[in-house]
């Protein structure tokens, strides 16, 4: 669109004037809600002041050229003018509603009627919606400029060559368009919300360098990424223990982000799921960034549940009367010394003598940083699959995360070390999903097949 530029100048109609100075305050709001909670000691606060500047400022964009194309559209029409009023106020509603559910989001005090069926999901959509029609301008803002380089070029080459203007009908099919266009965000976030909770269990075959044929076939179901609250209701997470239990697994693994940043007992049915979920050689977990607010009492319902947490630890189970190591890690805040960290937590561990070993790692970032050797098969979750993306195949998608050269989902190697990254089964605050569904990974670990003497197929 054309009209961001004079908002706040003398061609800005009051309307566009009154948006922009309401999404100036929203985002204002926001930001001193940040300050407050950052004041009372809450960690992610930091994370909403980042979050103002990066994600809110481009929402606002979006709904101020939005507003200014439908004002554009309708307001100059005494039919529909009326239509555009309706518009303006019923998206302020869905601003203060979007951000009363930011801010309230991982609290026990949050308003009832913010989880309401029907208005729970209302913050997500409106937001998400906003976060792709900023996309969609963006490349129409870079195709423009471009046009406009060609048509500089042309007019350099033939300084003769007349300038013709769009005819009415032109603009008017260009109009409707637009309207089309502006319409589509709003369709692909309707239509993600049932996305979100479309469980489904992935059966993947992975062969393991090193291997031992003697658990060749085991069935590892991963589970990462659960976030209970909010939409991830006793429902949902006893559907979830149920599709785990149809997997039939040897073992269930999690790599952590179980709970969300919230107090209480909001987390009460996910170990009401984890105790209904069974395996022959148990569940094992590590912990994500977003299980430290009481990790103890984490780790202690966790136990109570079935759930074994491994905490920079190591544990041997015996499987048919062979051994495997699971191994787990906490999850790091600092990036600094990562390395040497992970280094000394294996080093304690003492020597590999043979035993394939597993290790439960959130971050699939560390995967390049890991000691050599450390692990035969490296678990991991925290990225959603890379959450908003197109999914092209079971392993396969293109995702804003994946092309920051981020490990986003599937399955990545080292030498003699593979990791396999899900897409989790949940999804943390909004946008919710777009595009990539989650995920019950059942893993079948394979040994490497002889092809001859000194010879296997990987």
């Amino acid at each position: 669109m054309r009209y961001g530029g004079a908002l706040f100048g003398h061609s800005a109609t009051p309307v566009s004037r009154w948006i922009g100075y309401w999404q100036c305050g929203l985002n204002l709001l926001l930001l001193g809600g940040a300050v407050v909670l950052w004041a009372l000691g809450v960690r992610r606060a930091l994370f909403l002041l980042v979050l103002v500047p990066v994600a809110f400022v481009p929402f606002s964009y979006a709904r101020l050229q939005l507003c200014l194309f439908l004002e554009q559209l309708l307001a100059t029409r005494p039919t529909t003018a009326r239509l555009f009023v309706l518009f303006v106020w019923t998206s302020v509603l869905l601003d203060g509603v979007m951000a009363a559910q930011l801010l309230t989001a991982r609290s026990d005090e949050a308003i009832p009627m913010l989880r309401a069926p029907g208005i729970a999901w209302v913050g997500a959509i409106w937001y998400s919606a906003h976060g792709l029609l900023f996309l969609g301008y963006l490349v129409l803002g870079v195709g423009r400029l471009s046009g406009r380089l060609l048509r500089w070029i042309c007019r350099v080459q033939r300084p003769e060559a007349p300038t013709s203007l769009p005819s009415p009908e032109r603009r008017q099919f260009l109009q409707q368009m637009g309207l089309v266009g502006a319409g589509v965000p709003f369709f692909i976030s309707l239509s993600n919300v049932k996305l979100s909770y479309d469980f489904r269990v992935e059966e993947r075959h992975l062969v393991v360098p090193h291997w031992p044929r003697e658990l060749d076939g085991l069935r590892i179901a991963h589970l990462s990424d659960i976030h209970v609250g909010g939409g991830m209701d006793r429902a949902r997470l006893l559907r979830m223990a149920a599709l785990t239990n149809a997997a039939r697994p040897d073992i269930v693994l999690h790599t952590g982000d179980f709970l969300t940043h919230r107090s209480g007992d909001f987390d009460a049915p996910l170990y009401e799921a984890l105790a209904r979920i069974h395996a022959p050689y148990g569940q094992w977990a590590c912990l994500g960034n977003h299980d430290f607010d009481d990790p103890h009492r984490l780790v202690h319902r966790l136990r109570e549940a079935g759930v074994v947490t491994l905490r920079d630890a190591l544990a041997t189970v015996s499987i048919d009367d062979h051994d495997l190591e699971i191994a787990g890690l906490d999850y790091l805040f600092s990036f600094s010394r990562r390395e040497e960290h992970y280094a000394a937590i294996t080093r304690a561990w003492g020597p590999r003598e043979g035993v394939p070993r597993i290790l439960l790692n959130h971050d699939p970032r560390t995967f390049a940083i890991l000691p050599h050797g450390c692990a035969d098969l490296v678990l991991c979750g925290h990225t959603h699959g890379g959450h908003v993306g197109v999914q092209w195949g079971r392993d396969r998608a293109l995702t804003v995360v994946g092309l920051c050269g981020i490990p986003d989902q599937g399955i990545f190697s080292r030498p003699q070390m593979v990791m396999f990254v899900t897409r989790c089964v949940g999804f943390y605050g909004y946008p919710m999903r777009l595009g990539i569904p989650p995920e019950i990974a059942l893993l079948i670990v394979r040994a490497p097949q002889r092809l001859g003497p000194g010879r296997t197929d990987g």
